[in-house]
């Protein structure tokens, strides 16, 4: 959908990608509503929209995750261009027909660009500016300040290749080192689960015999406790810690807070049907 001509939005490419997905899940989600009004599993309506947006998170962070991948391999078959003697633009010309996955098309249009005579470093920084990455817009400023002011093109291309090189191994440290934080923030996830209904099925039968008392300017109401739905609000609970620990989760270990919302999908999306189906048996 074209928001731009229709609405007069100006969207960003990570908006522009999220939003076909949302659309979609919604739709799914609307059509559930119907399907499933005035039934115990009306909560279940939200899962298209939520399973839309978890399906786009993940592709987009995929593909994030395999443009800084590429981006090493790039820069280093560039540096051993630029020392076998071709110039910046013969170099970027042949490198783009060489395969770097999901890069190959951010690499195509710096060559075309190049071609019709755009200097390399604007080319660059339209392209690869455009790209959701903290390493692509350090890589684009920092190769955009050095072509203006001169210097040696190969000796920049080899320290920044080592660079990017350096980020790529630090960030897979990162994730083997919080390995253990985000299995004991989903293990603790399903704690939380357990002890809410250990309460619903042990604790408060034990209660519904009691009453509370409701006073109002002068008048007294008794209500049973089996009265209220604790169901309803311990789903409402569940739903609500997964949404916000998943977030949390992503930034502990990727620290990208997209990430976070594949977790959010998996610990709404896991937990939501264990609930439902342990207290449809037990009670």
């Amino acid at each position: 959908m074209d928001l731009k001509k229709e609405f007069g939005i100006t969207l960003s490419e990570k908006q522009k990608f999220f939003v076909d997905y949302v659309i979609y899940g919604s739709v799914g989600s609307i059509v559930f509503f119907v399907l499933l009004m005035n039934t115990k599993f009306l909560v279940f309506s939200i899962f298209p929209l939520l399973a839309a947006v978890g399906i786009a998170a993940r592709i987009y962070t995929a593909r994030i995750k395999s443009y800084e991948r590429n981006l090493y391999v790039f820069l280093d078959d560039l540096k051993d261009l630029l020392q076998g003697g071709m110039n910046i633009v013969t170099a970027i010309e042949v490198a783009s027909r060489h395969d770097y996955g999901h890069l190959n098309a951010p690499i195509k249009r710096i060559a075309a660009q190049i071609k019709i005579g755009v200097p390399f470093d604007v080319a660059l920084n339209d392209v690869f500016g455009n790209i959701d990455s903290a390493v692509f817009a350090q890589i684009t400023q920092i190769i955009s300040e050095t072509t203006k002011v001169g210097g040696n093109i190969i000796k920049i291309f080899a320290s920044i290749s080592d660079y990017v090189k350096t980020i790529n191994d630090m960030v897979e440290e990162r994730k083997s080192k919080t390995f253990s934080t985000v299995f004991s923030s989903y293990f603790m996830f399903f704690v939380f689960i357990a002890i809410i209904l250990i309460i619903q099925i042990v604790f408060l039968p034990m209660l519904s015999g009691s009453t509370v008392s409701l006073t109002g300017e002068g008048a007294t109401n008794a209500s049973s406790m089996s009265d209220v739905n604790f169901n309803k609000y311990f789903l409402y609970l569940i739903v609500i810690q997964g949404l916000f620990a998943g977030p949390t989760i992503g930034l502990i270990s990727e620290n990208n807070f997209v990430a976070g919302i594949r977790h959010s999908i998996i610990l709404v999306g896991v937990s939501v049907p264990i609930y439902v189906i342990v207290s449809a048996i037990f009670l």
